[in-house]
């Protein structure tokens, strides 16, 4: 929420400081000033205490407002009725995540997460959804928190490549997004309880933003070829959606067309890293680490 204030407050501002003209006390001794064109964390020089005043509203009020307003249904059925019965409760949700040392087959470490390593699985129906007509095979049906990999993987040197446009290029869109993306990954290398891969989403949003960064410079410094680059990007994009998306709906498909066996159809499997060894046999096998 925090990061989302932040972009939108850094758009809203550019067009606010064009047009809001502020200055408090006498001219010759200005205690506070907001001319035209000065403005908080723009490309072109900060105004420092501007700046910090602003940024409190943004990555401090309006983020807590928003919090506090998602509670809402809590307060509404009756479970909370009052601010200190949601800061108790924000209170024990922290003791219990501080203190859990339970662990979890679908667990994974932080570092594994932008290789869609681990997904979890959601859903699974294995019995009476009748056969495939290719294979002859039983139909099964998943979901699972499988990201695109394409959208993925590709966006993973985009964000390795940011530091080049804020030193090459001060770059402040590329700082913004590397930021953003260190502040929403990085600490959970410090949480030592079981995670999964869908605590990457908050960096995840960052690492889309990355991708599109350096398409669009791509797109733009490097014509024609550019240009195809990024058609290209965005037909594979559609592709692997169609390609992933049984494993998204659970729409049923054959054994063999979601793990790798020797049945698999040409156009291989759904899920063609396997297979995670913590788990029995008799649970759904998936590619991990351990």
């Amino acid at each position: 929420l925090a990061a989302w204030a932040t972009i939108v407050f850094l758009l809203v501002a550019r067009v606010v400081r064009r047009l809001v003209d502020v200055h408090v006390g006498p001219a010759e001794n200005r205690i506070w000033s907001w001319g035209r064109g000065d403005g908080p964390a723009i490309p072109h020089g900060v105004n420092w205490p501007t700046y910090i005043s602003i940024a409190a509203i943004a990555l401090v009020a309006i983020p807590l407002v928003i919090y506090v307003e998602s509670w809402y249904p809590f307060f509404a059925r009756g479970q909370f009725h009052n601010l200190a019965d949601l800061i108790d409760y924000q209170v024990q949700s922290f003791r219990y995540h501080a203190t859990l040392n339970a662990t979890h087959p679908y667990g994974s470490p932080w570092w594994s997460w932008p290789f869609l390593s681990r997904p979890v699985l959601y859903y699974a129906e294995y019995t009476n959804l009748g056969i495939d007509h290719w294979s002859g095979e039983p139909l099964i049906a998943r979901i699972e928190n499988l990201g695109n990999p394409w959208i993925w993987w590709t966006s993973l040197p985009c964000v390795v490549s940011l530091p080049y446009f804020i030193v090459r290029h001060r770059s402040f869109p590329a700082t913004l997004i590397l930021l953003g993306f260190m502040t929403q990954y990085l600490p959970w290398s410090h949480i030592s309880r079981v995670l999964f891969m869908y605590h990457m989403f908050g960096g995840l949003i960052f690492m889309v933003l990355a991708l599109a960064f350096v398409l669009a410079h791509v797109a733009t410094n490097f014509r024609p070829i550019g240009r195809r680059v990024l058609v290209a990007h965005l037909g594979i994009t559609v592709a692997a959606f169609f390609y992933f998306y049984p494993l998204w709906t659970a729409l049923p498909i054959s054994v063999s067309a979601n793990d790798p066996g020797p049945n698999t159809p040409i156009w291989g499997p759904k899920m063609w890293l396997v297979n995670c060894k913590n788990l029995p046999p008799s649970q759904p096998q998936l590619w991990c680490w351990t």
